[in-house]
């Protein structure tokens, strides 16, 4: 790749993959811009603990901002992390004004080693060959070991795992493959791709193997939601790794550097929202199963065995009310949230769909968060739940009803769920 070639692989990653703002933000981020920048936060104080969020910037490239404006620019953000307790990680390339980074040190930012961007052309990488001992695999104990224990990492895995699919945007795909010696697992790599570009992304590799890379063809490959193919490779490396890839075709696009900054405080520990993951949304859907006896019908009414102290409401009265839907919402998230005591968790479940396991007092205030999911049930079964499922809502899309128990909960919402729904259509009282 000659330096023209490397020039114009710089241009499309600065301009389709740098500084990009998601189409539907990682759970319990919140991604704000601030004029060129892009920030992620997770928009609540600190809590006691030593690990937690942190916030991120990005940018594409600030080729016309001059030095009073990176000053402010950087003392806007000091000030928006500051004040969520939320240490912040920004990159800084080879191709932005120097002033950048001199501005990020005298803010008080600390610099990591200076890595190389690298990109690939896949029709050259493909000529390594694939290994036949690599394999796609979903991340188990073994590969989040390996991710851990090695790095630094361009994203790392936990993150990548924590931010889904949303990582990569609309119709954007994530895939990890690891390296078998004799069934046990040496080595791992995770990469992504945006739906609309011509970069595989490569998230991160535990050790310098090449064959690896050659197993992200799929990723790159044109499909459906994918569009085109997408010709080129990047990632960022150092050392080893800076070598291996150098031998395998890839060539330096530019320089990347990681500057962090901290507040004072300590961050939250955990993230508003996070997915609730299969194996959790397997026990609760069970659960609902044993105890409730859940039993998915389009014409077998009702969906649960009600238990005592709750009352199904008919959502026909919402068909005929503008904006009845976010009253709705209020109204049941309010009394979720008061039913709760500070850190207490609960669930939004969609069945045959992602669910979530959320802290309903960091979530739905400005700078926060939305509330994740929705009471009326638009497709398919709607639950909120406590964990040991004492209260929650059930939201039949077929009967076209809401079933709300719990005595606390119920107490809390009836009356303002009748005047906007009219009077149930069923009660367990005992």
């Amino acid at each position: 790749m000659d330096r023209l070639e490397r020039a114009k692989v710089w241009g499309a990653y600065a301009a389709q993959v740098r500084g990009r703002v998601p189409e539907w933000p990682p759970p319990g981020a919140v991604v704000e811009r601030d004029g060129p920048l892009v920030r992620t936060h997770y928009g609540t104080h600190g809590t006691h603990g030593t690990h937690g969020t942190h916030g991120t910037h990005g940018h594409r490239p600030l080729t016309h901002t001059g030095r009073g404006e990176l000053v402010e620019l950087v003392r806007r953000q000091q000030e928006a992390f500051g004040a969520w307790s939320e240490p912040v990680r920004w990159k800084v390339y080879g191709a932005d004004p120097p002033g950048l980074a001199e501005e990020l040190e005298a803010a008080g930012f600390t610099a990591d080693p200076e890595r190389s961007l690298l990109a690939g052309e896949f029709a050259v990488i493909s000529r390594v060959g694939r290994d036949t001992q690599v394999r796609s695999a979903l991340p188990d104990a073994q590969v989040r070991e390996l991710a851990a224990a090695s790095g630094p990492h361009a994203m790392p895995l936990a993150e990548v795992e924590a931010d889904g699919w949303a990582a990569y945007g609309r119709g954007g795909r994530g895939y990890t493959v690891v390296l078998l010696d004799g069934g046990r697992v040496t080595a791992a790599g995770w990469a992504g791709r945006f739906a609309d570009s011509d970069f595989v992304v490569i998230g991160g590799l535990t050790g310098p193997h090449t064959e690896l890379v050659a197993a992200f063809a799929p990723l790159a490959a044109k499909g459906y939601l994918m569009g085109h193919a997408a010709p080129y490779c990047v990632a960022e490396a150092e050392g080893e790794l800076r070598t291996a890839l150098s031998t395998a075709g890839f060539a330096e696009i530019t320089t990347v550097r990681t500057y962090r900054w901290a507040p004072d405080g300590s961050p939250a520990r955990t993230r508003p929202v996070r997915e609730t993951g299969a194996g959790g949304e397997d026990r609760l859907w069970g659960r609902l199963s044993e105890e409730f006896g859940f039993r998915p019908s389009m014409h077998r009414f009702p969906g649960i065995d009600e238990p005592v102290a709750s009352a199904t409401w008919s959502l026909e009265a919402l068909d005929r009310q503008e904006d009845a839907l976010g009253d709705l919402d209020a109204i049941v998230n309010h009394a979720l949230t008061h039913l709760t005591r500070p850190g207490e968790p609960l669930h939004w479940l969609d069945r045959q769909h992602v669910g979530y396991v959320f802290d309903p007092r960091r979530v739905g205030a400005p700078g926060e968060p939305p509330w994740p999911g929705a009471v009326y049930s638009d497709g398919d079964y709607y639950l909120y739940l406590h964990p040991d499922l004492r209260f929650g809502t059930f939201g039949h899309p077929w009967e076209h009803t809401l079933c709300v128990w719990g005595a606390g909960l119920l107490a809390a919402v009836e009356g303002e769920l009748t005047a906007l729904l009219g009077e149930p259509l069923r009660r367990r009282d005992a």
